[in-house]
C-alpha cells in the first residue's frame, strides 16, 4: 500500500478498509516501522499500530507473536550508530511498550513471555549504541527516550515483581551513568525518570531500594570523583545527563498527583544524592 492509503487510514479514525485483511496489513506496517521516512515510520505505522494494539484489534496469539518479532528487531543491527538501522529498532521498542501496557489491562501474555521481553528491552537499553534524537531529514530515532516509554509500559504492569522492578530502575541507572554519552537534548532524562516514578509508585519497592539506587550516583563509572571527571569532555557530559537526570526525577515526584507512598522518601534521597555530587553553588552564602 501506498502513503496515501495508509494516510486515509489514519483520516478515517484507522478503521479497517472495507475488504483488507488485519494480518496483511499489519505485516506491512511492521516492515514500515524501519522505514528511513518519517511519515511513513512515525505517523502512519506507528500511530496505526500502537492504535489497533491499544484498541485489542488483535487475538492474544497475533499479539504474543507481534511482540516477539518486535523484540527480535531490537538486535538487528545492534551497536551501530549513525546508519538507518536504528529506526526499527526504535519504534519496534515503542510497539513492544504498547503491548505490555495493553496487558497490563487485560492480562492474555504468559508470564514467562512478557519476563523475556523485559530483558530483552533492558538488553537494548544498555546497548543501543546511536544515541541521536532528531535526525534532519529522518526525523525522531530517539532511542533511549523509547526504550523509557517501553519500561515505563514493563513497571506499571503487574507482572513486574519486586526483583524485576529493582533491575529495570538499575539498568536506567547504567544508561545515564554511560561514559562519554550525547548529552540527552531531546528530554531523554525526563522520559527515563518518568518511568522511574512509575517504578517508585509500585509498592515493591521500598525506602531501602530507593537510598540504595540513589547512591550509585554518588560517584562517577571510574570510580573517582565527578569533580575530577568533569574536567575531560567525556566525564563533563556525563556527569550533566546525570544532574539533569535527578533534577528531572526529583520535580517529577515533587509535582506528581498520584505520589508513590515513599515519595518523602525519595525525594530527600535525591536531594542528598544532588548535594554529593554538586559543586557546592547550593550552598554557598548570597
Amino acid at each position: 500500500m501506498d502513503q496515501a492509503f495508509w494516510m486515509s487510514v489514519r483520516e478515517n479514525g484507522y478503521a479497517l478498509p472495507e475488504g483488507c485483511d488485519l494480518a496483511s496489513l499489519s505485516e506491512e506496517l511492521c516492515v514500515l516501522l524501519g522505514d528511513p521516512d518519517p511519515v511513513l515510520r512515525d505517523e502512519l505505522a506507528y500511530s496505526t499500530l500502537a492504535t489497533w494494539v491499544s484498541e485489542g484489534r488483535y487475538t492474544a496469539s497475533a499479539l504474543r507473536e507481534m511482540g516477539q518479532r518486535m523484540a527480535a528487531n531490537l538486535r538487528i543491527g545492534l551497536g551501530e550508530h549513525d546508519t538507518d538501522s536504528v529506526f526499527l529498532r526504535a519504534f519496534s521498542v515503542l510497539i513492544l511498550g504498547e503491548i505490555i501496557a495493553t496487558d497490563a489491562q487485560h492480562a492474555r501474555l504468559p508470564q514467562a513471555v512478557i519476563d523475556a521481553w523485559r530483558a530483552e528491552s533492558l538488553h537494548y537499553l544498555g546497548e543501543e549504541a546511536d544515541e541521536r534524537g532528531f535526525i534532519p531529514g529522518r526525523g525522531w530515532a530517539h532511542a533511549a527516550a523509547h526504550t523509557a516509554d517501553c519500561l515505563w509500559a514493563f513497571a506499571n504492569h503487574p507482572g513486574t515483581g519486586a526483583d524485576a522492578l529493582r533491575e529495570l530502575l538499575n539498568s536506567i541507572a547504567d544508561r545515564v551513568l554511560r561514559h562519554g554519552a550525547q548529552v540527552f537534548i531531546h528530554e531523554e532524562d525526563e522520559r527515563l525518570a518518568f518511568a522511574c516514578l512509575a517504578a517508585f509508585r509500585r509498592q515493591e519497592i521500598s525506602h531501602r531500594d530507593i537510598g540504595r539506587w540513589c547512591a550509585r550516583f554518588d560517584t562517577p563509572p571510574s570510580g573517582g570523583t565527578w569533580f575530577n571527571d568533569s574536567r575531560e569532555d567525556a566525564g563533563a557530559r556525563t556527569y550533566l545527563n546525570v544532574k539533569t537526570f535527578l533534577r528531572s526525577l526529583y520535580l517529577q515526584l515533587l509535582w506528581t498527583d498520584h505520589p508513590p507512598q515513599v515519595r518523602d522518601a525519595a525525594l530527600e534521597c535525591l536531594l542528598q544524592t544532588l548535594r554529593t555530587i554538586g559543586t557546592g553553588l547550593y550552598s554557598q552564602p548570597t
